[in-house]
């Protein structure tokens, strides 16, 4: 498998995992620390990232030949993938965050960090397998 390839997979199941761990942990007198996971029913958030995490995994591992890098319109399409997690907790999670960021749990990060990391990966590793920071032309170049 290309480590493109192999890499947005990780990123994605990354993820995954991400959506049941604690999303918000707070200390509350008389009931100590409570943690809540991202697709428990009082969250909830969790399932849109968890069906976009698993979508962008499974569309990399899936779609094409696996020994080859993704198509310029594949990755538009993992790429555009990992920006709505990574915008989803943004947009969702911090601006509706009434305790502050300081009740964000550790899946909330690693969502957030997942989802960077798919929309990144198609552009950071070349098809050669090597990791090259990428510029603006670069990427108009990959998404021909």
């Amino acid at each position: 498998m290309h480590k493109q390839r192999l890499f947005i997979a990780i990123a994605g199941a990354i993820g995954v995992v991400a959506a049941f761990l604690p999303w918000i942990s707070a200390t509350m007198p008389f009931f100590g620390t409570v943690s809540v996971s991202g697709i428990s029913g009082m969250v909830g958030d969790g399932w849109i990232t968890l069906g976009l995490s698993g979508a962008a995994a499974g569309l990399a591992i899936a779609k094409g030949d696996k020994s080859q890098e993704l198509d310029g319109q594949m990755k538009k399409t993992i790429g555009g993938i990992g920006a709505g997690i990574a915008g989803y907790i943004l947009f969702f999670m911090f601006i509706r965050a009434e305790g502050g960021l300081s009740v964000m749990g550790m899946g909330v990060w690693l969502t957030f960090l997942a989802g960077v990391a798919v929309m990144a990966m198609p552009f950071v590793i070349k098809g050669d397998g090597g990791f090259e920071m990428p510029t603006k032309d670069t990427i108009k170049d990959d998404l021909k």
